[in-house]
């Protein structure tokens, strides 16, 4: 199964309570296998991001498209903050921080995740792109200051960095 990683913008706004997996997604998801395992919902209900499990990242978006969505956002990638007897809880993220990573063969959140110890931020998980120089990562922080003052210590472009809350799908 791979990751599959949908970051987009939401119009009109939402709030948690509206982020549901209705029965005609979960149809569709069930139909091409696309399971959904996080959402990360802006404070403000503009920008999304959402975390799948799919056999590929086509199943992704045929699900997605079943659903009107716009695809743009869609994007496989690998997961990191996972594994390990220190890994956060996803429930811990407050902030989103969406990056530019400069390019490199095989891009890597290591000195992301020094800088961001640096300002008291941790990274929860981070969702790296496999097509293109971008990456994602969800984090607790005191602040959106701290988040950026750390990356300013890296090589990487913060495109934004917002408040979120993390979304949890509910058992079917």
């Amino acid at each position: 199964m791979s990751d599959v990683f949908y970051l987009r913008s939401i119009d009109p706004p939402i709030t948690p309570a509206g982020v549901v997996l209705t029965e005609d997604a979960g149809g569709c998801f069930d139909l091409h296998r696309v399971t959904w395992k996080q959402s990360f919902l802006s404070a403000d209900g503009t920008r999304m991001l959402c975390w799948y499990k799919a056999p590929d990242t086509e199943s992704a978006r045929i699900a997605l498209r079943q659903l009107k969505a716009n695809l743009q956002g869609v994007f496989p990638g690998t997961v990191t903050g996972e594994d390990g007897p220190r890994a956060l809880a996803l429930s811990e993220a407050n902030f989103v921080a969406e990056l530019r990573l400069p390019d490199a063969d095989t891009p890597s959140l290591e000195g992301i995740v020094t800088a961001l110890g640096q300002e008291d931020v941790a990274l929860v998980r981070g969702f790296v792109s496999i097509r293109e120089p971008k990456a994602v990562c969800v984090v607790r922080a005191p602040s959106d200051d701290a988040v950026l003052a750390a990356l300013a210590r890296t090589d990487a472009q913060a495109d934004a960095v917002w408040a979120c809350t993390p979304i949890t799908p509910s058992v079917r």
